[in-house]
């Protein structure tokens, strides 16, 4: 099989000591490890009931962890019972009459989506990353170069089997127990462990359909606000389309520069089919080297590589562009990376970006905490950020977009390089109570896997759970 680029060269999901970690060790390498006290690997439904009933009797408390990506304190167990769901990795059906396919929570969606690609078929919204299992994704939101056409990934969740903390087994969808439904998604594993899932799918060939990237670069960071702005809330009929900003420090003054992709379907022959092929294959290249080199030149690679990102290629196959900064960047090269991630109503895109953007850059000044800032932009159309009356949006159109048109939001990636020694407790907490406290000024929500400040009405207000249930959200008011 051939080699795929990573976007962490020097740790693996698979090794027994990665379960004392999450992503937070990218930002800071010297993390204490939190080891867990026991091991459940279930491999079916009943497994997670006996499993969930005799935790109950024991008086303990179950953390779930899919592949370990969160920063957020959510899928460590230090001390405790960690429930992986590593041995739940099936397809357990493809309906391709209806478009749906039904998934095991653990199943890797790259590895589903190569599955479907044998059929014509496709996941409409997928990350970047060769490691997101389903049920985790559906955990926090999801988000793709296509979220402007087909919302968050758990928007194309139609079903849901999920296993309650009393360890009865429940079956949800969006005509049946919603209630249940909307509160299990982006619910972080906080309300029982899902079992199975069913999402609505596409008719696409991703690794061979060519799209056209109309995309504009700038060294004006007004001028990226202004035209990125425009191109979010009107994608008019672009399929994909994501951009970045970048202020990278020099040893006299930064280096400023931005690109919005907009991807379009275009006419397809061998020549855009061959430029596909040498351009990412460039990209994959460098991804393939970080990790593996002596520390100065892995760091080289990274910025060269954070160039290719910010000057993506004129043509491109869906695939390819889905999978973009995972293939390229490796986050555990050169400068610790930390990831903070802000999803806001669009109409506060401009506002928002500036006054965030502007946070990062004092951090950098006032205590050299931050060393590289960029962010990254996506619009999003969700009908589960628009809040329970847009939720039930009624019938699919056919090409995944609803018959009631959802809130347009918008996903803003703080993406930072940091120095460890640099980047303290009372620093961190500061700059994260500060990004939380713009998300709520502006009322937008933090994507909940990136670290968010603890105080319990603050992570109420940001956290779009929190729309669909009640009992958690008087419970954090409360506290």
């Amino acid at each position: 099989m051939a080699y795929e680029p990573s976007s962490h060269e020097t740790f693996t999901h698979d090794s027994l000591a990665g379960l004392a970690y999450d992503w937070e060790r990218v930002g800071d390498p010297g993390v204490e490890a939190k080891w867990p006290g026991k091991v459940l690997l279930p491999r079916g439904t009943a497994d997670v009931v006996r499993a969930v009933r005799e935790a109950r009797q024991l008086d303990e408390k179950i953390v779930i962890r899919g592949s370990g990506h969160s920063s957020n304190n959510l899928v460590t167990a230090d001390g405790g019972t960690l429930l992986l769901t590593t041995r739940m990795n099936r397809i357990v059906e493809v309906d391709e009459e209806n478009l749906t396919c039904t998934l095991q929570p653990g199943a890797l969606l790259a590895q589903v989506d190569e599955q479907l690609a044998k059929r014509g078929l496709g996941l409409s919204i997928i990350g970047d990353h060769n490691h997101i299992t389903a049920a985790g994704f559906a955990s926090v939101g999801g988000i793709s170069p296509a979220s402007h056409r087909f919302g968050l990934f758990l928007d194309t969740v139609s079903e849901l089997e999920y296993v309650d903390w009393a360890g009865d087994i429940h079956q949800c969808s969006r005509d049946q127990q919603r209630d249940r439904f909307l509160r299990v998604l982006a619910g972080t594993g906080r309300h029982g462990v899902i079992t199975s899932l069913t999402v609505r799918i596409i008719r696409i060939d991703k690794f061979r359909t060519v799209l056209a990237n109309n995309r504009f670069i700038t060294t004006d960071f007004d001028d990226f606000v202004e035209r990125s702005a425009r191109l979010i809330r009107d994608p008019g009929d672009a399929l994909m389309e994501r951009g970045a900003w970048a202020d990278l420090p020099l040893p006299v003054g930064s280096l400023r520069i931005g690109q919005f992709s907009s991807y379009h379907g275009t006419q397809q022959n061998p020549l855009k089919s061959i430029y596909d092929r040498i351009a990412y294959g460039y990209q994959q290249f460098l991804g393939y080297w970080a990790g593996r080199l002596p520390s100065a030149l892995d760091e080289i690679v990274k910025y060269v590589g954070m160039g290719a990102i910010l000057i993506p290629p004129r043509f491109g196959t869906a695939k390819n562009i889905e999978r973009f900064t995972d293939q390229i960047l490796d986050s555990t090269v050169g400068d610790p990376t930390r990831m903070f991630i802000v999803l806001a109503p669009v109409e506060h895109y401009e506002t928002l970006l500036r006054e965030l953007s502007a946070l990062c850059l004092r951090e950098r000044r006032a205590s050299g905490a931050v060393t590289f800032v960029s962010v990254y932009v996506k619009a999003v159309r969700s009908e589960y950020l628009s809040g329970p009356g847009s939720a039930d949006a009624g019938p699919d159109s056919g090409d995944g977009a609803s018959a009631r048109t959802p809130k347009g939001f918008c996903e803003l990636m703080l993406y930072l390089g940091v120095d460890p020694e640099k980047m303290t407790g009372p620093v961190l907490r500061s700059l994260v109570s500060g990004i939380d406290e713009l998300a709520v000024e502006h009322e937008a929500f933090r994507y909940m896997h990136s670290l968010t400040s603890e105080d319990p009405v603050i992570r109420r207000k940001v956290d779009p759970n929190a729309l669909y249930d009640l009992e958690y959200a008087l419970e954090s008011k409360e506290a």
